[in-house]
């Protein structure tokens, strides 16, 4: 039995091939995904007032609480549609969200993935064709990680 983790981009996790293939893992082997939202994260905060702005990494910037608990509640939406849908198929769903004692810290799922690393036989993020490339070259020093690109038409 293998740990494998999944790191699904918000996009492409209703797709059916990240489906099938996380469900599969998940009859021999211990399977976490990590579900991503940062399309709808972006709807969101558009839609609340605020910029959105990214580090040199790639990472959103949120400088307020205001900002972090929409973050939030996007992340939780997904990580509980996401669970709903893996029900019963032995599929564990986090969304990247961590907290520092009392603070709250949504972490780009990508760096969540890195975090984990060490602890994970198998690794594969999933995400859109023209995003690959960007993908592959963040986890370029990460030998462990496969990137999966999916087609959502």
């Amino acid at each position: 039995m293998k740990n494998i983790l999944f790191k699904g981009s918000g996009d492409i996790t209703d797709s059916k091939k990240f489906f099938d293939d996380v469900v599969a893992s998940a009859k021999n082997n211990y399977v976490v995904v990590i579900c991503g939202g940062g399309t709808k994260i972006s709807v969101a905060l558009k839609a609340a007032g605020f910029e959105i702005k990214f580090d040199d990494l790639g990472r959103r910037i949120t400088e307020t609480w205001d900002e972090r608990m929409i973050m939030r509640h996007v992340l939780e939406v997904e990580e509980k549609r996401q669970q709903d849908k893996f029900v019963g198929k032995g599929v564990n769903v986090k969304a990247p969200i961590l907290h520092a004692g009392s603070v709250l810290c949504p972490i780009n799922g990508d760096d969540l993935v890195k975090a984990w690393d060490l602890g994970f036989d198998e690794i594969y993020v999933y995400t859109k064709p023209e995003r690959e490339k960007k993908k592959k070259e963040i986890f370029k020093d990460f030998p462990k990680v496969d990137i999966i690109s999916v087609s959502t038409n």
